[in-house]
């Protein structure tokens, strides 16, 4: 079981980080201390490279979106401009890589 490209999945989707590493590791633990004998089917999440661009797209459009809040907050509309701008951006790569529709 490849527990980080499964916390990577759950990361892509959204899911914060520390909590995907706990859902990650946790999984990982009833799989290993597993006494019902079943067969363990892998999951296949994706490639590697493809996981980690879509969970740091996730995570840099959250950091973007938190930067745009303080910039309105601050009434600095130059901020607030250049990072919905970035939000901006980083949803039209997502798209163009099919992370979203």
């Amino acid at each position: 079981m490849d527990t980080l490209k499964f916390a990577l999945a759950l990361e892509g989707e959204g899911m914060d980080p520390d909590q995907a590493a706990i859902i990650g590791r946790e999984l990982y633990a009833i799989y290993a201390h597993s006494v019902l004998g079943g067969v363990y089917k892998p999951v296949d999440y994706g490639d590697f490279e493809t996981l980690s661009a879509k969970a740091r797209l996730v995570r840099a459009k959250k950091e973007a979106m938190n930067n745009e809040l303080r910039a309105a907050l601050a009434k600095d509309a130059a901020k607030e401009k250049y990072w919905r701008d970035e939000v901006d951006r980083i949803d039209a790569e997502r798209r163009q890589r099919g992370f979203i529709k």
